[in-house]
């Protein structure tokens, strides 16, 4: 791996270090090595296996981008790309994930301008997923129209602003006269042209359905851990706690949202009458049934596939 991923991983993963031993500390080793032996842990395995059916819907998502900005991938090498492209969700946005356009102009010589709006258009449609998860969850439990209101008023806004030429002109006379940026304005060019065709309503509406249906998943498996634990919330308010704790890791542009999502977990699940040790216990589990894994089926991908790196994998 370029010594550059490689920094950036390194970086989430030693502050992913720090704010587990500060929650460890926070909730009291002995309580929470308490809390965790009493987990039913067969359900552990069922959060793991919905979130790699996270990562499979996501990887349909990737496929129907690619298609649509006519980047011809093979599906074995973009399943491959795409997967190893996971080890960098521990990063600010999951932008490190870019790592994927890399990977592309290696094994097909297509530019990165083509293909890093589509790191971009995920992310984005990532953010509408989550806003989709709180209106349902808040339908339902009657409650959390505040956290609804401000996250869809951010995430609209950062669609807007991205689809809208005369923000994109305003950026880029900005960066015409910035010295260090002005020989990079060609390339943001054709990279916003690209964005903007992303950003498409029907292409959209597609992106963000199944993200949805992605990060629902994942909801579903932090439900499991919470019941493993003897936390007994209703599916529509884990899925609101899980999408809104994303949520704020995500717009705080934290690598991994590590501390924000926590945080925030942990937070609510106290305030919904969990104990401390027992919040958490369960933020842990979920954080590694969701985060950690997709850190660890990239590294493995990489590991196995040692040439994925420099361009000479099989492209079959």
């Amino acid at each position: 791996m370029p010594n550059a991923w490689g920094r950036r991983l390194a970086i989430g993963v030693a502050l992913g270090a720090l704010v587990y031993l500060a929650m460890a500390v926070y909730a009291g080793w002995n309580d929470l090595r308490a809390a965790l032996a009493v987990f039913r842990w067969p359900l552990f395995a069922a959060a793991l296996a919905l979130a790699f059916t996270n990562y499979l819907l996501r990887f349909v998502r990737w496929q129907m981008y690619l298609h649509r900005c006519a980047v011809e991938v093979p599906a074995p090498l973009s399943c491959r790309i795409f997967f190893a492209g996971l080890v960098m969700s521990v990063t600010p946005g999951k932008l490190g994930e870019v790592l994927k356009a890399y990977l592309v102009k290696v094994h097909t010589g297509t530019p990165m301008t083509r293909t890093a709006p589509v790191v971009v258009a995920e992310r984005v449609t990532d953010l509408l997923a989550l806003v989709l998860l709180l209106f349902v969850g808040s339908c339902i439990v009657r409650s959390g129209w505040l956290q609804l209101a401000g996250s869809a008023v951010i995430a609209l806004g950062l669609v807007v602003a991205l689809a809208s030429p005369r923000v994109a002109r305003t950026a880029l006379g900005l960066a015409e006269r910035v010295r260090i940026t002005r020989k990079y304005v060609t390339r943001l060019e054709h990279a916003y042209e690209g964005m903007r065709f992303l950003m498409r309503p029907r292409l959209l509406v597609e992106a963000t359905a199944l993200g949805a249906l992605a990060w629902f998943a994942e909801c579903l498996g932090f439900t499991l851990v919470l019941h493993g634990l003897g936390i007994p919330e209703p599916v529509a308010r884990a899925a609101f706690i899980y999408a809104f704790s994303t949520l704020v890791g995500a717009l705080l542009l934290l690598p991994g949202g590590l501390g924000g999502t926590e945080g925030t977990m942990v937070a609510m699940l106290a305030a919904d009458g969990a104990l401390k040790p027992h919040a958490v216990a369960a933020t842990f589990l979920t954080r590694i049934a969701t985060l950690w894994f997709a850190v660890l089926v990239g590294a493995l991908v990489l590991l196995g596939d040692r040439r994925l790196m420099t361009g000479s994998a099989r492209r079959g």
